[in-house]
């Protein structure tokens, strides 16, 4: 088995040779960024790896968070279904699911095409991923006849797959992957289609439309073409092209074709399979004569992925005998009926929800049992001990109360009103069967109100007395400063992301952004009340800005923003570099593909780790450029540092071969 680091190389190698697959630079530097959320995909240099027949995420290149504690979760339909920690190491990595990395906390999630996986930072900032939908689905085998001629195909291999809407073709990648092929005339590792150079030592052709894709590899011998079958297909997808940074395939997913879709990795939580079911919800039970009770509730759900439910099992403690009566009814009941008890005996009722397994009892309280015939349902008992207290906010109020007692019905909610001196129900508001607190805003301060609650059930309403209240008059109070936790800058543009306000005593209605230059006017963007980023178009490229952020409310603006650790209060925009750098040791040979984002009268220049100049490019109108340097005298190191004439820099890793 390969170790965390060993991996973590191939990893990074198999996508630096696939980065500017059969794409224009201008292509490249066309991705987007969230405009008022936390970046989904991430803008970069940072970037997110979903490994989702593996249950595995990785995340790397995001060094000024190294050090910080992590939150990786996964949600599925706004429900987190998997969640992990981690610290994030000096080279900004971090891996979950995977030797040497953190694991799943609890339960390991499957991980599907549309899950959402989001990175929280411990200083505020963080990033999302969409994992794609892109999968293989068969592998073939195809036996041609063997020539003579050189260059006939003599084999094939068939890759073939689907993809849903959240796959744009255009950033999808097939590739088929065994080290053993370099050693033979195929001369590579990993073969890809699209492909970035016309191959030779092979042929490929492939089409993606409609959800499906087929990708024909054709080899010059058998011996080949069985090498690729016995090699490890793969299908990447990205949400985007990076504009900056190190990595280009932002919110990254790979489906590995012979990878185990299954459990947590060895020494880390199973799988969702062996999941219990989550507790039935608002149990109610009443004596139903002749030994009898019957009991209701609401229907039990199951978390992301684990086993339907099959059933629920009402069950009765006789506390005299110490043991228990029940019987089991079919998932799709909602009420059953437990006979055999004794007249005149207190029995604790419990309902658990089962599929396969048990979920914890939900208690309907203790039933006395009694022969007689039970009296008709009839509306609840009044909820108790109604209380009015000013809320947090400026025209608010918390309204509580004690539980109604149902009467032959559950309870299965509660409305509550504030009534204005006039009769009119000025705000109203829902609670569930089991809460015993709400919240009223959008009052008067100062102005007097009836408040009204109501239980609810299948048999009737009942009304408390109403509780008159005034509520105060208190001066309003402006947010607390919201803090900044990261700058992105970008070509005339930046990305800035921020921890929320706090509201004072009246509710935040949006944020404002500006980015003020030493001389003319600042550049400002509005954003809503739930904005945690926001980008600011029309810079200057090459001019330094100051940045100021605030939270506005009715009371007025808060105080400006703090800068966090890893934010600074000034950027200069300024041409976005990428690059994918691979150094030839065989040849000394230096091959240097990118994009930049400005395209007129620019150069790109390539240093070493030294500073040793490896060459120079001119970009092309279309924003692409190449550097190929063979015979350099310009040693490999790790990394290498590019400029650009037009202001851009950007450190990009070296893959050697």
């Amino acid at each position: 088995m390969q170790t965390q680091s060993s991996d973590r190389r191939q990893r990074k190698s198999r996508r630096a040779r696939t980065t500017l697959v059969a794409f224009t630079a201008a292509g490249l530097l066309a991705g987007g960024t969230s405009a008022v959320m936390a970046a989904n995909p991430p803008t970069g240099p940072g970037n997110i790896e979903i490994f989702a027949k593996r249950d595995m995420v990785a995340i790397e290149g995001y060094a000024a968070q190294a050090g910080q504690t992590a939150t990786i979760s996964v949600s599925r339909g706004g429900n987190v279904i998997g969640l992990a920690r981690g610290v994030v190491d000096a080279t900004g990595f971090l891996e979950v699911n995977h030797p040497g990395g953190s694991c799943w906390d609890i339960v390991t999630p499957n991980i599907q095409g549309g899950d959402e996986v989001n990175v929280q930072f411990a200083d505020g900032s963080s990033d999302g991923a969409l994992a794609g939908s892109a999968v293989i689905t068969s592998v073939e085998s195809v036996e041609m006849p063997t020539t003579e001629a050189a260059g006939d195909v003599e084999g094939q291999v068939v890759v073939k797959g689907t993809y849903g809407a959240d796959v744009d073709p255009a950033r999808m990648q097939v590739e088929i992957v065994n080290p053993a092929m370099r050693d033979m005339a195929l001369g590579e590792r990993a073969i890809g289609w699209p492909a970035d150079d016309a191959p030779t030592t092979y042929a490929v052709e492939g089409t993606a439309a409609d959800g499906t894709f087929t990708v024909t590899y054709g080899f010059f011998s058998a011996a080949e073409r069985d090498a690729a079958l016995a090699g490890d297909p793969a299908v990447a997808s990205w949400q985007a092209d990076a504009t900056g940074g190190v990595e280009m395939q932002l919110g990254l997913t790979i489906s590995e074709f012979k990878e185990i879709d299954g459990p947590g990795f060895g020494g880390c939580p199973a799988g969702p399979s062996g999941q219990a079911p989550n507790q039935p919800g608002n149990v109610f039970a009443s004596a139903n004569g002749s030994g009898s009770i019957t009991a209701t509730w609401e229907a039990a759900t199951v978390p992301a992925d684990a086993p339907a439910i099959t059933g629920y099992k009402l069950i009765a403690k006789d506390t005299v005998l110490n043991q228990e009566i029940s019987t089991t009814v079919g998932s799709e009941s909602s009420t059953a009926t437990l006979r055999g008890l004794v007249d005149g005996q207190a029995y604790p009722i419990e309902v658990v929800a089962l599929n396969g397994q048990s979920s914890g009892p939900s208690s309907a309280g203790t039933v006395m049992v009694s022969d007689a015939a039970p009296s008709e349902p009839t509306a609840p008992a009044e909820a108790g001990g109604v209380s009015v207290q000013d809320g947090s906010l400026a025209g608010s109020v918390e309204v509580s109360w004690t539980a109604a007692a149902a009467n032959g019905s559950a309870v299965t909610g509660y409305r509550v009103d504030a009534q204005a001196a006039d009769g009119t129900v000025a705000a109203t508001v829902d609670a569930g069967s089991g809460a015993t607190s709400a919240t009223l805003d959008g009052l008067t301060p100062g102005s007097e109100y009836g408040f009204v609650v109501t239980a609810i059930s299948a048999a009737g309403e009942t009304a408390a007395a109403a509780v008159q209240y005034t509520l105060g008059s208190p001066e309003l109070t402006a947010p607390t400063a919201p803090t900044v936790v990261r700058v992105v800058p970008g070509n005339g543009s930046a990305n800035v992301e921020w921890q929320p306000a706090t509201a004072g005593n009246t509710p935040i209605t949006g944020y404002r952004l500006s980015a003020t230059p030493a001389t003319g006017n600042p550049v400002v963007v509005e954003a809503g009340a739930a904005a945690r980023s926001a980008v600011l178009n029309g810079l200057t490229n090459g001019t330094t800005y100051t940045l100021s952020l605030v939270a506005t409310s009715a009371a007025g603006d808060s105080a400006p923003a703090a800068f966090g650790t890893n934010a600074s209060v000034t950027l200069t925009p300024n041409d976005q570099l990428t690059a994918t750098a691979e150094f030839r040791a065989d040849k000394r040979e230096w091959r240097i593909n990118g994009g930049a984002s400005i395209t007129t009268s620019n150069t790109v220049t390539a240093r070493n780790a030294s500073g040793a100049t490896i060459g120079t490019a001119t970009v092309g109108a279309d924003g692409a450029w190449t550097i190929r340097a063979r015979n350099s005298n310009a040693a490999v190191t790790p990394t290498i540092k590019l400029t650009s004439s037009a202001g851009g820099t950007a450190t990009v890793t070296v893959s050697t071969r």
